[in-house]
């Protein structure tokens, strides 16, 4: 009896110390969220920051511009329809900033064509993600995405 609650208690620190190791690295990754929704930016933020990434967010693109100048980000998660600048004209900011790719852009967009996805994707977007969308889904996504840049 005392051996099974002794490994219980060690698979309980195990697990906890592998959490802590998730939390650390994704403590590291920094992550601007660009949208004119403050709704969206609230979620995302809230999602993210739960998830201990570093996060940021900007409501329009010149703004994301200037904080992705000052520090930046390993991933911008942004808006394609944005009043002023488009996403897709941040984006192409940002390759021109960054062009080894070494900051990652997830676009965000209401509209579901594959010409609006291969139009993103030409102009340096790195994955498209259509609103409405699943939070657990989007997570999936930027853990890929990290995963890729590891490798």
């Amino acid at each position: 009896m005392a051996l099974l609650f002794s490994l219980g208690v060690f698979y309980r620190i195990i697990r906890k110390e592998r959490e802590m190791e998730a939390a650390l690295a994704h403590s590291k990754r920094k992550i601007l969220v660009v949208d004119d929704d403050p709704q969206i930016r609230k979620i995302l933020d809230r999602m993210l920051s739960g998830a201990y990434y570093q996060v940021r967010t900007a409501n329009d693109g010149y703004s994301a511009l200037e904080k992705i100048k000052e520090d930046p980000p390993h991933l911008v998660i942004l808006d394609i329809m944005m009043p002023g600048m488009s996403g897709i004209e941040v984006c192409k900011n940002i390759r021109e900033l960054s062009p080894k790719n070494s900051i990652q852009v997830l676009m965000l967009s209401a509209k579901d064509s594959q010409s609006d996805r291969r139009r993103a994707l030409e102009y340096g977007a790195n994955d498209y993600v259509t609103k409405p969308f699943h939070i657990a889904s989007l997570a999936r996504k930027i853990q890929y995405i990290f995963e890729k840049m590891e490798n």
